[in-house]
């Protein structure tokens, strides 16, 4: 299983927080960045990030099944 760790890297103009995700796991290691707006407390925060990269990886595993034909 992957360990996930969120790093919040700066607060943005009109309360945006920046953040990076960073997935390690037994195959290699991916970070990127997520933006989103402040959801008012570090947990809502966590959560927003958490489902954007959710959301993310789904595309992601979309297009490499798409480009590997494999449905």
């Amino acid at each position: 299983m992957a360990n996930t760790e969120l790093i919040r890297v700066e607060e943005r103009a009109g309360g945006r927080l920046l953040f990076n995700v960073r997935v390690i796991g037994t195959a290699g290691r991916i970070e990127f960045p997520v933006a989103i707006r402040d959801q008012g407390s570090a947990a809502l925060n966590e959560t927003e990030v958490l489902k954007r990269a959710l959301g993310f990886a789904s595309e992601l595993e979309a297009a490499f099944r798409l480009r590997l034909d494999v449905g």
